[in-house]
């Protein structure tokens, strides 16, 4: 099984709702994508202050191939495109086998 983790740093001033939507829209489509294992995205609880990423994305699959076809999904494009384009700063992602 390959887990891919992926870690956000917002913009400056992002809106709260803007957050919420990005996590909920997540919520919603991402899980379905075919070979999506499991799925969790979060806004960090802020016990690390200045150590931390503002929001983060656990998800598994079966194979690398499953996260690659994730990874190209039009579904998985669509919410970047839509949802973190416009409040993510920088992120940082790591796939490794479990």
């Amino acid at each position: 099984m390959i887990r891919h983790v992926v870690v956000f740093t917002l913009k400056p001033n992002t809106p709260p709702d803007a957050v919420l939507s990005a996590v909920e829209n997540a919520k919603d489509k991402l899980p379905g994508i075919h070979g999506v294992r499991s799925f969790s995205i979060g806004e960090d609880l802020g016990l690390q202050p200045g150590k931390s990423g503002d929001m983060a994305v656990v998800a598994e699959f079966d194979s690398v191939d499953a996260v690659t076809s994730y990874l190209e999904d039009p579904v998985h494009l669509d919410y970047i495109k839509n949802n973190l384009a416009e409040i993510v700063e920088s992120r940082i992602s790591v796939q490794f086998e479990v």
